[in-house]
Formats: C-alpha cells, sequence, structure tokens
C-alpha cells in the first residue's frame, strides 16, 4: 500500500483509484428538498417516494418498527407519511437511503456489517435522547448526521486494512488517537472522507461539518450540531454498540459536557434512555438481514 500525503489523500484521488462515487438515492434527496418547502404536502412527497419500490418497502419497514411506535399496522405510503410526521419521516428516509451504504463488512476496522449497521443506528437512537435533553431544536438534522458520522469508514477501511498493524502500534507507542494515528500513517481519516462523501451528496453544510468535526475534540467544542453529535458518537461507544478496532481511541473533550449543559446525572439518564430506545430498535438493526 502507498503511503499518502495529506495533499493527495482526497475523496477524488481515492474514488479515482476505486471508482466512481455511488450517488445516493435521487428519490431521496428529491424528497428531503421537498421536506424543507413547508408548503409541500404528505401527498406530494408519496408521489416521488412511490416509484422507489424497494425505498419504499424500507420506509414501510421502518415505520412498523416498535421504535416509531405507530399503534396499528401500516401497509400503505400514503398512511405511513401521515402518520409519522415531517420530523419521523425525514428520519426513516435517510435510514432507508443509508441501509445499502452501512449494511457492509468493513474489515479495516474489524466491523461486520450488523456492527457498522448497529453502531450506526445505535448512534442515531441515542442522538434523539442527547437532542431532547439539550432541547436541540432540529433533532432530526442530528439523526442525520449520528446516522451517517462513519459512512466513511465504507471507504477507508481498504486502507487502514493493510496499514493497521502499524496504526494501533502508532497509536499506542505515542500515546496518540487512532485518528491521529491515521492521519499520520494514511494522511487522513473517515472523519474527513465520511464529510467529503456527504458534500458530493448534497448535504446540508452543517451535517458534513459535524461528521467532519465528530472525532476532532478541538473542533466539535466550536458548534452545537457536532458537539451533539460527538456526545452521542462517544455515550455510543461507552455501551459497546458495534464497537470496532478504533471504538475507545479517541480523545474526549473534559468541556464538552458543560459546553452541551449536561451535568453527570443527565448524561447518565441519557445513557439508560438510550440504551432502552436501542433495545426496542431491534427490528430496525433487523432490517439488514432480509
Amino acid at each position: 500500500m502507498n503511503d499518502f500525503s495529506p495533499t493527495e489523500f482526497t475523496l477524488d484521488y481515492i474514488f479515482d483509484s476505486l471508482g466512481a462515487l455511488p450517488a445516493f438515492p435521487e428519490v431521496v434527496q428529491k424528497a428531503m428538498k421537498l421536506l424543507d418547502d413547508p408548503n409541500t404536502t404528505m401527498e406530494q412527497l408519496a408521489e416521488v417516494i412511490k416509484y422507489d419500490q424497494a425505498i419504499t418497502a424500507n420506509i414501510l419497514h421502518l415505520t412498523n418498527s416498535a421504535h416509531f411506535g405507530l399503534s396499528r399496522q401500516v401497509t400503505s405510503l400514503d398512511t405511513a407519511l401521515a402518520l409519522l410526521g415531517q420530523q419521523q419521516v425525514r428520519q426513516v428516509l435517510v435510514a432507508s437511503a443509508s441501509m445499502p451504504f452501512l449494511a457492509k463488512d468493513i474489515e479495516g476496522y474489524n466491523m461486520t456489517a450488523h456492527d457498522l449497521w448497529a453502531h450506526a443506528m445505535g448512534c442515531a437512537i441515542i442522538s434523539e435522547i442527547v437532542a431532547k435533553y439539550c432541547e436541540y431544536p432540529e433533532p432530526a438534522v442530528l439523526f442525520t448526521a449520528a446516522l451517517l458520522h462513519d459512512i466513511g469508514k465504507t471507504v477507508m477501511h481498504l486502507y487502514v486494512g493493510p496499514r493497521l498493524k502499524e496504526i494501533v502500534t502508532k497509536a499506542n507507542s505515542q500515546e496518540i488517537t487512532f485518528s491521529e494515528a491515521e492521519w499520520d500513517v494514511l494522511g487522513g481519516d473517515h472523519a474527513v472522507i465520511g464529510s467529503d462523501i456527504l458534500r458530493k451528496w448534497e448535504f446540508p453544510p452543517d451535517v458534513v461539518r459535524a461528521v467532519r468535526n465528530h472525532h476532532d475534540p478541538d473542533l466539535y467544542i466550536q458548534d452545537d450540531l457536532s458537539a451533539l453529535l460527538a456526545m452521542s458518537d462517544i455515550l455510543t461507544v461507552q455501551l459497546g454498540i458495534g464497537v470496532g478496532v478504533d471504538g475507545f481511541r479517541y480523545r474526549i473533550n473534559p468541556e464538552l459536557p458543560s459546553r452541551l449543559g449536561l451535568d453527570q446525572a443527565a448524561i447518565h439518564k441519557c445513557v439508560i434512555e438510550g440504551y432502552r430506545e436501542y433495545q426496542n430498535a431491534q427490528d430496525i438493526l433487523g432490517l439488514i438481514n432480509k
């Protein structure tokens, strides 16, 4: 495996050698833009989504999961969208569209497809609880960032794998984080690659920034979404949900709880409630086996 300098370790460089970057489903991109328009009706949204059978099927599976807590079984897309409401529609759209990208083994990080999907969904679910305790006004945006925060690992594992021993040895011997060791060995890490992927997919700049920042204690402390994502990821790792070889090898900014206005009691409640909600979402996690 060749060495990379920071200037050449870019998404364009990587995908020039790997092939074209897969596209985020166009149907979901159109639907998300419709959701940004306050005048959009659920009927208009259904007209866009219904022609993609896979997306429709996944939305119905997710809608009927215990996590969303609907009181009856839903078999119609129109009914599902009407019952969910805008915030939850955003969540099921992104989760459904993300599944093919996140349901993959990533040997470079010693994670199976189930591990990656479990960590992504676990972080997204726990982020809802963190958003509640922090009174964050856009929990659906945080859910999206949390679900996709490790998307860069799906590419990076091809580079990390052959150099894993070197990265881990450097992290241990120099007492630096896994991310810092990745930068030293490869010239980049999964956070910067993930943010580039989301930029190519035209996700909002604040989501792109949060994914870029989520392992950098000096950066994630600077804005609300990045700080919330970092905290959600930290709690997910501490619960042992979908943890890979890099799981416990990151530095935590001691100012993060106070930055978010969370005391130890609130963090403890986030952990308990988040894990309970994660346990209730086992049917969502099982979608990758369907």
